[in-house]
């Protein structure tokens, strides 16, 4: 509308006023001012398709805390295979594990679900991470050393349940790391979602095509590679493999009851 009216004024500036400095000031305002506009509608559609704007990017990329639930159970339901990098497992076993077992079950697709828990073996490292969640967690008051190898042996038996039961389409690869991270790292060969240890905190979501993915891809393996693999058979992670795994540990065989009541518990947070 105003590059049609000062076009309008051009022409009549130029056919009914008389050629004084004046009028042709006032003409030569009109003819930029449409050279402007016109300026900017070409520009406008040029930017538009051949550049990206950060803060797209940015809001693509970012999940707010409310979200974080839901954006992991629409990658569980989408993966064809299934990484996570995490301390005790508590979400993951409550709400992400049985929505991988039921799309395997329902689809019949087999899946391969790699899981990188803390290495509950190590008293000193769990009681480090359990001192950074008494700081730093909302519920700061259930954090100890015994708590955090319970619900990491809570994880583990949620797993073996899930071997045993469904063997033949549910492939478990677990795996104890004595590295420490605030970071989680979770999700697929086409996306990821790297996530805080605090519920409030936002994530970040990288799709097999962004620039960060293979990073994210890589670090996982290097946590992976270094860390203890706990054995499998044909049938999977069986329940023989406790005993095997912790029979010098006879703390840890003592929070078995524990950890058992731990594994019908639902998910800590509340996104």
């Amino acid at each position: 509308m105003v590059l049609f009216i000062c076009i309008i004024g051009i022409f009549m500036i130029a056919w009914f006023a008389p050629s004084t400095p004046i009028w042709n000031s006032l003409n030569s305002l009109f003819i930029s001012s449409v050279a402007s506009g016109v300026f900017a509608l070409v520009a406008g559609p040029y930017i538009y398709y051949f550049f990206v704007d950060p803060n797209d990017i940015a809001a693509k990329t970012t999940i707010l805390p409310q979200d974080i639930k839901q954006t992991l159970h629409v990658i569980a339901l989408r993966a064809k295979d299934y990484k996570i990098f995490v301390r005790t497992g508590r979400h993951f076993r409550a709400e992400i594990l049985p929505v991988l077992v039921n799309r395997a079950c329902q689809t019949r697709c087999p899946i391969r679900v790699e899981v990188v828990l803390l290495d509950l073996r190590d008293k000193d490292l769990c009681e480090k991470y359990a001192n950074f969640r008494k700081t730093s967690s909302f519920d700061r008051q259930a954090w100890n050393t015994s708590y955090v190898q319970t619900q990491i042996l809570a994880t583990i038996l949620a797993l073996i349940h899930a071997s045993r039961e469904h063997s033949e389409l549910v492939n478990i690869h677990l795996f104890l790391s004595k590295r420490l991270s605030v970071f989680r790292i979770e999700g697929s060969t086409d996306e990821i979602l790297v996530t805080r240890e605090d519920p409030k905190d936002m994530a970040s979501r990288y799709s097999h095509n962004h620039r960060d993915f293979g990073a994210y891809v890589t670090e996982f393996s290097w946590v992976r590679d270094e860390a203890f693999r706990v054995l499998n058979n044909e049938a999977g992670i069986g329940q023989t493999m406790l005993p095997e795994l912790f029979s010098k540990n006879q703390e840890i065989m003592g929070l078995e009851v524990e950890a058992k009541k731990a594994c019908s518990e639902s998910s800590p947070y509340v996104r």
